[in-house]
């Protein structure tokens, strides 16, 4: 396989970049973080056989790798969170003038990312993509699925989220 001319590594960069940060900020709530998931992706996409497929393909499998980089980081977080807090090592957050707004925005974000890890991929991926305004076609692509199983795969998503928020809130 020939790598990737810098000339079509360009080309995609610049439509598919702004779009992969801006889903990876959707997982991961940080702009730093989202960035680097989405400069993983591209570098991945370099020695990627995919590099010489369509524009279509080549966009969900950028889609999927930024969103399984960003949940993987999610994920690592979450484990890094809970050993934190077995030994007691839990940094301190600075608050506003309004503490408890920021906290209680804070709480939720976190039990949203939280219950988002706890899903199987294909249904966390399906709802990232859905609601980073994906159409079903691109989802499908990006899963490998049919598309007319998307919306399937979407509301088992969304009640599995539900459920798994709804255990957090106890």
């Amino acid at each position: 396989m020939a790598p990737l001319s810098d000339d079509r590594f360009g080309e995609v960069f610049r439509r598919n970049y702004p779009r992969l940060v801006g889903l990876a900020r959707r997982v991961l709530g940080d702009a730093g973080e989202a960035e680097d998931a989405a400069q993983e992706a591209m570098l991945a996409l370099r020695t990627s056989p995919v590099a010489e497929r369509g524009d279509d393909e080549v966009t969900a499998w950028l889609s999927r790798v930024v969103t399984n980089t960003s949940l993987n980081r999610l994920r690592s977080r979450r484990r890094a969170d809970v050993r934190a807090q077995v030994v007691g090592a839990r940094d301190a957050r600075t608050l506003s003038d309004e503490p408890g707004d920021e906290v209680v925005v804070a709480d939720e974000r976190d039990r949203g990312r939280a219950a988002l890890g706890v899903l199987p991929e294909r249904q966390a991926t399906a709802l990232l993509l859905r609601h980073a305004g994906h159409s079903y076609r691109e989802i499908a692509t990006a899963l490998g699925v049919a598309e007319g199983s998307v919306g399937v795969l979407l509301a088992r998503g969304e009640r599995a989220f539900r459920r798994a928020h709804e255990e957090m809130t106890r």
